[in-house]
């Protein structure tokens, strides 16, 4: 028999269905608050809370879904994100009331159908949702294989190397030619460093960067990571601020283009400041290269060049 009264929570409410469903998660309070301010916000979800008086008693998230659910149609539809009813209120019948108060949002919002999940264990949850009117429609194991990590190496650029990066520069940059703040360079006589895959996967190259000493600096004119993610870029920036380091160079410096975000952004975690944006650079580099395009990434016109300056302590000269 019911005796909790159930309504929507409001954001007033968020204290009280977090520290509920901290419960069902097994999540800390803090991180849980930052994704339910987040779903407060959102339209697309809702939270239900039953009261016996004003104590709480349980809750429900639903939210409305537009991409595929299995055994749904086409179109929106509602989906029990979760349910959670305290212990001592249990078998009274607030769960089922719960799931009525998120199926009536749902059709409100124009769905025309309801789609929840369990774990294949719960067995009481299982049986909940077939009392109140759901069928199974399908059962899914995932599995998870632990990979070995990749492992590689930094390498300074040979003769060997070199013909093995330059193919890769062409086909990323169209040419072996750099046209690098009003001037052409040529990839093929500059000194690098390369991250070497040194596993089974044999001698392949996983990222590089090129770079020349002129005019008291360090300047990295080419940094790419063949493999994403697993730290390619960084790893050869240390590289090249430990050359300069040995050289007594104190300053690194790195050109990008305007349309360049991710560089933009990578630079500047990594502690380089910008020191100049050249307006209207990429029209004078068009001119000593002409195949530079008009049109960057996500579709930003290439006009300018961003450099950027790394400071670095050199080591004292001995007396």
């Amino acid at each position: 028999m019911v005796t909790a009264v159930c309504r929507k929570a409001l954001r007033a409410d968020i204290k009280t269905v977090t520290e509920m469903l901290c419960v069902l998660y097994e999540m800390p309070f803090d991180e849980l608050l930052e994704e339910n301010k987040t779903h407060f916000a959102d339209a697309n979800h809702a939270f239900f809370l039953a009261f016996d008086g004003d104590k709480p008693a349980g809750v429900s998230h639903v939210s409305l879904r537009r991409e595929w659910v299995n055994g749904t149609s086409d179109g929106v539809k509602g989906y029990i994100e979760a349910i959670y009813v305290l212990p001592e209120y249990r078998k009274r019948g607030i769960a089922a009331e719960l799931v009525k108060a998120a199926e009536n949002w749902a059709a409100m919002n124009g769905c025309r159908e309801m789609a929840s999940d369990c774990w294949i264990n719960n067995i009481e949850s299982y049986n909940f949702h077939l009392k109140i009117g759901y069928k199974e429609t399908e059962r899914c194991i995932f599995f998870l294989k632990k990979l070995t990590a990749v492992n590689y190496e930094i390498r300074a650029v040979d003769d060997v190397l070199r013909k093995k990066i330059q193919p890769i520069i062409v086909k990323e940059w169209g040419s072996p030619l750099l046209a690098i703040n009003g001037k052409l360079w040529d990839s093929r006589t500059m000194s690098g460093f390369a991250a070497m895959c040194r596993s089974s996967c044999g001698d392949d190259v996983f990222g590089y960067l090129l770079y020349e000493f002129h005019g008291g600096v360090c300047e990295i004119m080419l940094l790419q990571s063949v493999v994403q993610n697993i730290g390619i870029a960084s790893a050869l920036i240390e590289r090249v601020k430990q050359l300069a380091k040995e050289n007594g160079t104190s300053r690194v410096i790195v050109q990008t283009s305007n349309d360049n975000t991710h560089a933009i952004r990578f630079y500047q975690r990594r502690g380089f400041t910008i020191r100049e944006v050249r307006l209207g650079a990429l029209e004078i580099a068009r001119r000593l290269k002409p195949s530079i395009p008009l049109i960057g990434n996500d579709g930003i016109p290439l006009r300018d060049e961003i450099e950027f300056e790394l400071r670095i302590r050199t080591a004292l000269a001995k007396p």
